[in-house]
């Protein structure tokens, strides 16, 4: 197992106090996110990338990151009520919802599930059997699964689903066929979802910041290149939008590969 540093340095910090250095544990532990407006979620982003902007390597998003990356985007999930996917996540990498165990207590005592509801849109619900076989998606029993779709979607892709223990819900398709993201957002604050995080990926990133529905983007900047033009970005398309910065972290160690890692405010142009 990789040895996790004690200490991150923080480069920028909007309230002031950088440079200085900031223990692992606290890096995003007690972030302050409000509720979010009376008809969506509070919705923040997190992804990786490689230096030259791959969101992608070796056909993985978390092949991208180091150890560090993966702790910092499990502590994230302390915050969130539930996560959101995109069906192209879940075929490529998987979708696995957890936190670490010491926070799984926090929520506890908040009056919480232990880990936030795994979400994962869909404007078919159709999934391979190798998919369906193999995805811990489907095989966990630690996090609640919902997939949400469309009436696209055929009664025996609802069916194996179900079968397989995970909730479908049916929503508004938009102009594509696919899922309707502000009527997805009304229908999970419907359900008490208050703050909701995006991991991707970057079709469903396109979806949420046209909605007008992104209030904050972290990017885990992983200093290794890519070097393939090919692979996605952390946005499948150009959207119009101004990134504020809000903290800015870094992981430099003397012989292995270094991050930064950004969190943004975001707002659409």
């Amino acid at each position: 197992m990789t040895e996790l540093p004690a200490r991150l340095q923080v480069l920028f910090d909007a309230r002031g106090g950088a440079p200085r250095e900031i223990a692992l544990a606290d890096a995003y532990l007690d972030v302050d996110f409000p509720e979010g407006p009376a008809d969506r979620p509070f919705v923040y982003v997190n992804m990786v990338q490689t230096f030259d902007g791959q969101a992608v390597l070796a056909g993985s998003a978390y092949t991208i990151g180091t150890a560090v990356d993966h702790f910092l985007l499990r502590q994230l999930r302390v915050h969130a009520d539930a996560v959101l996917y995109g069906a192209g996540t879940l075929r490529n990498d998987d979708v696995v919802v957890v936190t670490h165990r010491s926070l799984q207590e926090r929520r506890r005592l908040e009056g919480r599930s232990p880990n936030p509801l795994a979400i994962v849109a869909s404007g078919t619900a159709a999934f391979s059997d190798a998919v369906l076989a193999t995805k811990a998606f489907f095989r966990r029993r630690d996090f609640d699964r919902l997939v949400v779709t469309t009436a696209r979607a055929s009664p025996e892709a609802v069916r194996r689903l179900e079968a397989a223990g995970v909730a479908v819900e049916i929503v508004e398709a938009d102009a594509r066929g696919e899922v309707d993201v502000p009527a997805l957002l009304r229908r999970l604050r419907a359900r008490g979802v208050r703050r909701l995080l995006g991991e991707g990926g970057p079709t469903l990133n396109v979806s949420l910041a046209r909605a007008g529905a992104i209030d904050e983007l972290f990017v885990t900047t992983t200093l290794r290149l890519g070097a393939d033009p090919r692979e996605p970005r952390i946005l499948a398309e150009p959207v119009p939008a101004a990134i504020a910065p809000i903290t800015i972290l870094m992981y430099a160690p003397p012989a292995a590969t270094a991050e930064l890692y950004f969190r943004f405010r975001w707002s659409p142009a």
